[in-house]
C-alpha cells in the first residue's frame, strides 16, 4: 500500500471509530429526553441541565458523525445529474468537489469557530438559565469536528486519486439519496 493510501486508511479508521462511539450518544440522548419528560410530567420537576444535555448530545452526534458519514458515502449527492456520467467523471467530480468546496468551507468554519470557542472559553460562557451547563466545551467541538471532516475529505481525495492512477479499484456508486 502506498504511503498516501496508508494516511487515508488511518484517517478512515480514526473517523470510523469516532463515529461509532458518537452514535451511542443517540441512545443517551433518547434516555435523557425520556428521563426529563418523566420527571416533568410525573413529578412536576424540570431540569435545564437535562434539556441542555440532550441538545448538546444531539449536536455532538451531528458534528462528529459527519466525517464518518462522508466516509460511508452517506452525504447527499446530486445523483440526478452525476448518475448519467461515466464512473471516471464521477470520481473527478468528487476530487474537484473536495478540493474546491469541501476543504475550503471546512477550513473557513474551523478558523471562524475557533475564535467563537476562544471567546466562549475566555468568558467561561455558561447557560443563562438556572441550573444550566457550561457551553464553551461544546463550542470547542465545532472546530475539532470540522478538522475531522476536512481530514476525511482529504482521505476521500487521496482514495479517488488512487482510483485514477489504478492503485484502487473503481468505486461502486450507489443510488441517489
Amino acid at each position: 500500500m502506498k504511503f498516501p493510501l496508508r494516511i487515508a486508511a488511518a484517517i478512515d479508521a480514526l473517523n470510523s471509530m469516532i463515529g461509532r462511539w458518537m452514535a451511542w450518544l443517540i441512545l443517551f440522548c433518547t434516555l435523557t429526553s425520556a428521563t426529563a419528560a418523566t420527571l416533568r410530567y410525573a413529578f412536576d420537576w424540570g431540569s435545564n441541565a437535562l434539556l441542555e444535555a440532550q441538545w448538546f448530545m444531539f449536536g455532538l452526534v451531528f458534528l462528529f458523525c459527519s466525517a464518518w458519514t462522508l466516509q460511508q458515502g452517506g452525504h447527499v449527492r446530486i445523483d440526478v445529474l452525476s448518475s448519467r456520467l461515466p464512473p471516471v467523471a464521477r470520481v473527478w467530480i468528487d476530487i474537484l468537489g473536495g478540493l474546491f468546496f469541501l476543504l475550503p468551507v471546512c477550513l473557513l468554519i474551523m478558523a471562524d469557530s475557533w475564535n467563537y470557542f476562544l471567546i466562549s472559553f475566555q468568558t467561561r460562557e455558561a447557560s443563562p438559565d438556572p441550573g444550566g451547563l457550561i457551553w464553551w466545551p461544546l463550542k470547542l467541538a465545532i472546530p475539532v469536528s470540522f478538522a475531522l471532516l476536512s481530514l476525511q475529505g482529504l482521505s476521500e481525495i487521496i482514495k479517488n486519486i488512487a482510483v485514477l492512477t489504478g492503485d484502487r479499484p473503481m468505486p461502486t456508486f450507489r443510488g441517489g439519496h
